[in-house]
């Protein structure tokens, strides 16, 4: 193992003090202006017959140091992109009505985050729902004539007195807010509350016949509670409730079969941990045995709200999931299981949507060298024909490539390990350059290869100024199996950081990496990670300013005996 100066002040120093490759011709420099004024796209929702798309393209406004998000529509046989825009407006979570004809979306055009619905792109939206507190997710029933929606508990009378006296003081964990579902009917009218009992909801859906909801809910809103959901059914009638899914773990983001018959859910299959891996499983609605569809399938499933689609006779589930170093749309037949990859990449959860019949599919991808846009995809025997309907940065064309590729090696243990690799601009084989270690968080996150987000860290930049970044899938990582995940238990800070540092020696070893220029970087778990062996090689640039006890309390409490499996010790360094 190398020793190596650890820390941003030393990634700092180094984008200083290295020269930078100079700009070919017809070639522009990457700018941290360049980087942070690319447009970024998400969520893209097609109509039920395939025709239209939406999508959600966020923005950087300087002016108020934020971010701007935007709905945009594009017809399936491309086109004007078409911004619903209004002064001051922003907008999220596209959803269109089953006939095509109403967008609904959340905005905070007037303060807080309501349902707005746009009957026609050339008229300004009319608002939906006006709730005491903001709406945080929403759904069409499937005959279009509903909306349901998920909100905060308003605050009471008591506690409106106690603050217009001047009384803001909260007592932790006993003034709870719960999350509940309200209903409305979508040309407006009397608000219905739906849960009344004491569950934090997260997700629900509406069965095909608007009779019934199925949601996800967990006991308190508190996080370590998050990390145990089970599923309950409502009958919208008569208020009736029954648990459909009650066992430890995880179980959430329910979406009922085209009949009614079904429920797919994101499952932990019955077992309280964090590291463990997310199943499909699906259950008979009004109670009965749970199937998990995914229990031989490498990877992770993605989880959040929308992310199933099942087909018009119910025998096939399609759901995204994430192997090794890209994101995939997968889809299962229920008759035998089997779990078929229909395209990658995809550019992470929320980046696809289907018809009603499943010819068609909106979803985002993006490359290495490119940020996310919005492609059609057809689907038939031989696969899925792909259209680009978005080119929201060609300006990208005017600047230098980043060679991006997976690579693998062994870990002290015979561990097999993998990671993204991206070389400087213009690398020539055979020269050793300076190596940036990036250090994802989770430890459950990933480190793929698609096109490095700016909001992290600015890859561009380090590639220009002459260095390779190595983001290793150290044990722990998510879409590597469950064994994988479970790796680093009673191992972290030791298992993982020999994966990291095994990583460098392999690039070291091949002539690549400069072993006296190195450095590291990392985000929560990955700036665990990046200090978790300070005290034993010597790091005397660094100040580091921790609160693990806060980090790992919600992990904790949701997996009985880990604080058994990790062992942590930190102190301060003062230069």
């Amino acid at each position: 193992m190398r020793n190596f100066k650890i820390g941003m002040l030393l990634v700092i120093h180094l984008l200083i003090y290295t020269p930078s490759r100079p700009a070919l011709a017809g070639e522009k420099a990457w700018t941290v202006d360049a980087i942070m004024n690319l447009k970024m796209v998400g969520d893209p929702q097609i109509t039920a017959d395939g025709s239209k798309v939406a999508f959600v393209v966020t923005s950087v406004n300087s002016k108020r140091n934020g971010y701007d998000s935007q709905i945009w529509v594009v017809t399936a046989a491309g086109g004007a992109l078409d911004p619903l825009r209004s002064p001051h407006f922003t907008g999220s979570a596209p959803r269109w009505s089953s006939d095509g004809k109403t967008l609904a979306f959340l905005s905070r055009r007037e303060g807080t985050s309501q349902v707005y619905g746009a009957d026609r792109l050339d008229r300004v939206p009319r608002k939906l729902t006006d709730s005491p507190t903001p709406v945080r997710y929403f759904k069409w029933s499937q005959d279009q004539q509903f909306i349901g929606y998920l909100a905060f508990d308003p605050p009471s009378s008591e506690e409106l007195k106690r603050r217009e006296a001047g009384d803001d003081a909260v007592v932790a964990n006993q003034q709870y807010k719960y999350s509940r579902i309200y209903r409305i009917a979508a040309q407006g009218g009397k608000v219905h509350l739906v849960t009344r009992s004491d569950r934090h909801v997260i997700s629900f859906d509406w069965a095909p016949d608007g009779s019934k909801m199925v949601y996800a809910g967990q006991v308190t809103p508190r996080n370590r509670d998050t990390f145990n959901l089970d599923l309950y059914e409502i009958d919208l009638k008569t208020g009736r409730e029954i648990a459909l899914v009650a066992q430890a773990g995880r179980d959430a983001d329910p979406c009922y079969s085209k009949d009614g018959r079904l429920v797919a859910f994101h499952s932990q299959a019955g077992t309280l941990n964090y590291f463990e891996e997310r199943q499909v499983g699906i259950v008979p609605s009004g109670g009965g045995s749970i199937r998990y569809l995914t229990e031989k399938m490498p990877g992770d499933v993605f989880r959040g709200g929308d992310l199933f689609w099942w087909s018009q006779d119910n025998s096939e589930i399609v759901f995204g999931a994430g192997v090794g170093t890209i994101d995939a749309l997968f889809s299962i037949n229920l008759k035998d299981g089997t779990p078929n990859r229909i395209l990658a990449p995809l550019h992470g959860p929320s980046s696809f949507s289907l018809s009603r019949d499943g010819s068609r599919l909106a979803f985002i991808k993006s490359s290495s060298n490119w940020p996310p846009e919005v492609y059609l995809g057809k689907r038939g025997g031989k696969g899925v024909q792909e259209t680009q309907l978005s080119d929201l940065n060609p300006q990208l064309k005017e600047f230098p490539l980043i060679t991006t590729s997976t690579i693998h090696w062994k870990s002290r243990d015979g561990l097999d390990v993998e990671g993204v690799l991206r070389l400087p601009i213009g690398y020539k084989p055979g020269d050793r350059v300076p190596l940036l270690l990036e250090l994802h968080g989770g430890p459950t996150g990933v480190a793929l290869e698609g096109f490095s987000i700016p909001r992290t860290y600015p890859t561009q930049l380090f590639a220009q100024q002459g260095f390779a970044v190595l983001s290793p899938n150290f044990r722990g990582s998510s879409n590597y199996g469950g064994q994988f995940r479970l790796a680093n238990i009673k191992s972290q800070g030791v298992g993982d950081f020999d994966d990291v540092m095994t990583g460098i020696d392999a690039l070291v070893q091949q002539g690549l990496a400069d072993p006296d220029r190195l450095g590291v970087m990392g985000w929560s778990y990955g700036g665990f990670l990046t200090l978790a062996r300070q005290a034993p090689i010597g790091f005397p640039g660094t100040a580091p300013a921790t609160d693990l006890v806060k980090s790992c309390g919600p992990i904790s409490a949701a997996s009985p005996g880990i604080a058994g499996r990790l062992t942590i010790t930190t102190r301060r360094v003062i230069p």
